[in-house]
């Protein structure tokens, strides 16, 4: 698997070197990298985020689907796929995007873990912490004498919030969000194991993940009704026809129906009168 990666690896290291020798300094150029790999793959990911938008607007005919065909699980998969195919969404296009860019990110990771990386260099001016550094080593440091050294923590404490809020934004189902609870937490704990430029790397992704989650779906906010090709795909499986729901006949406007009864309770008057 390191041999698969490592031609990406390769050539993420020279751009890198070429935005150090642009910035002399490792983080600016960590964070230029990222944005870069960001922007680079930014097609993929808006085809990614535009599924996921679909997927959740049909999230609400997809648990009505499930609560009704639930002894069912073949007449499920059929209305399933009516209705992915009415609305035009592949649900696999939400998987395809993050495969692809996999060989990027651990191309990303296995180049920003290398200790013969950075050298010397520091983070953001700290002489105490090093880019190829692990918070946990320079946290055992710390105290009694070097309080200051704690301040490694932040990137830790960055990396689980900064997650959480994704989390927050992309999994709005409430039974999905208790599974992944623990996401932040775990890589939290990496982000203390792994070097502070993996850590410096996650942060700005995920940032920019949160910004280009805004920009192509915006706040999520799912479809309660069903939308009408869904509705007429309803409709068509259950033999039902166009403006009935379940066999009843739809009510007529308020207007029209009582002129309408009023005339049949005149006539029966007339007939009663005449008999």
């Amino acid at each position: 698997m390191y041999n698969l990666f490592l031609p990406i690896q390769h050539l993420l290291e020279n751009v890198l070197t070429a935005l150090f020798h642009l910035t002399h300094d490792y983080t600016l150029s960590v964070v230029l990298l990222t944005l870069i790999v960001k922007a680079v793959i930014h097609p993929l990911t808006r085809v990614q985020l535009r599924s996921m938008k679909a997927m959740q607007v049909l999230a609400p005919h997809m648990e009505a689907l499930r609560r009704k065909h639930k002894e069912d699980p073949k007449a499920l998969n059929q209305e399933m796929m009516a209705l992915y195919r009415a609305h035009n969404v592949n649900p696999m296009m939400g998987c395809l995007p993050m495969v692809i860019q996999l060989p990027v990110l651990w191309g990303l990771f296995g180049l920003l873990s290398r200790r013969d990386l950075f050298g010397n260099a520091t983070v953001i001016g700290m002489p105490w912490l090093g880019m190829a550094s692990r918070p946990i080593d320079v946290i055992k440091q710390a105290l009694p004498h070097h309080p200051i050294y704690l301040l490694a923590l932040v990137f830790p404490v960055l990396v689980g919030l900064t997650t959480w809020y994704q989390q927050r934004m992309t999994v709005t189902d409430p039974t999905q969000a208790k599974m992944f609870v623990f996401m932040p937490i775990m890589f939290g704990y990496f982000a203390v194991n792994y070097a502070v430029g993996l850590s410096i790397y996650w942060i700005v992704s995920t940032a920019a993940y949160i910004a280009e989650y805004f920009l192509v779906v915006g706040r999520p906010s799912p479809m309660v009704a069903a939308p009408p090709k869904s509705q007429a795909v309803a409709q068509a499986r259950s033999g039902a026809a166009p403006g009935q729901t379940g066999g009843k006949v739809p009510a007529q406007p308020a207007g029209k129906g009582s002129s309408r009864q009023r005339r049949l309770a005149r006539d029966q008057q007339k007939g009663a009168k005449q008999a």
